[in-house]
């Protein structure tokens, strides 16, 4: 499935080049006041009025719309200071209080987030090591420059845990349609323990996390697209 790109490029935003393209930013608004029918136009407007402080290049909500404002591959104001150079693309969730619309904008978030990374070259993986789909939590924990933690509290109070939504990213919606899934969890020695699911009778683990783990480093060949693994020196 694939769905169109409304292009409703902004005026006057700082059109500056990025440092390095390694990532795809996947965000929610965080506005909890905002979940009405034209949710996703009131967000749009709000970052209109508001670019000289924040801007992202697409926004995803309306019952799986999705609008794109800002060019890719630019510089744009989302993720802090730290992140905002090295982003490809940054994708805002508009949010809802209707959980079959909610559906639809899940379905044209993931497949938004997967194909900007496919544009970008970069892997298909959320907060893993190195380059691919990060989640604006991954950037404050993990570069800093910012404090937001989304999406995960939206994404779970709609009944998408980090598991699943982990797993979407990396499978796609339409391969995993109508697979059973059950939350899980994958444990080293009793101790250290990553999160994962199981789909259909057998357990799904994200490879990175896996890695870190088992305390193997990781090499992903975009080119080959295989993943390998190798014991640390």
């Amino acid at each position: 499935m694939s769905y169109n790109i409304e292009k409703r490029l902004m005026s006057g935003l700082p059109n500056k080049a990025l440092t390095a393209v390694k990532y795809v930013i996947a965000h929610e608004s965080g506005n909890g006041n905002n979940t009405g029918p034209n949710a996703l136009e009131n967000e749009i407007a709000y970052m209109n009025r508001n670019k000289a402080e924040a801007f992202t290049s697409h926004w995803v909500g309306g019952g799986g719309r999705i609008v794109q404002i800002a060019p890719v591959g630019r510089l744009q104001y989302g993720c802090g200071p730290k992140g905002n150079p090295l982003s490809y693309a940054q994708v805002e969730l508009a949010r809802t209080s209707d959980k079959e619309q909610f559906k639809k904008d899940y379905a044209a978030y993931i497949w938004l987030l997967r194909e900007l990374a496919k544009e970008a070259g970069i892997p298909i993986v959320l907060d893993g090591a190195g380059n691919g789909i990060k989640s604006h939590r991954w950037i404050t924990n993990t570069l800093g420059g910012t404090t937001h933690v989304d999406p995960f509290a939206y994404l779970t109070s709609m009944g998408i845990s980090e598991a699943q939504f982990k797993l979407d990213i990396s499978n796609g919606l339409e391969e995993a349609k109508g697979a059973q899934f059950t939350e899980a969890k994958v444990m080293l020695n009793d101790a250290k323990t990553i999160s994962a699911v199981i789909i259909d009778g057998r357990t799904y683990a994200p490879v990175r996390d896996l890695a870190d783990l088992l305390n193997l480093k990781l090499v992903y060949n975009n080119e080959s697209k295989t993943t390998k693994l190798y014991d640390v020196k």
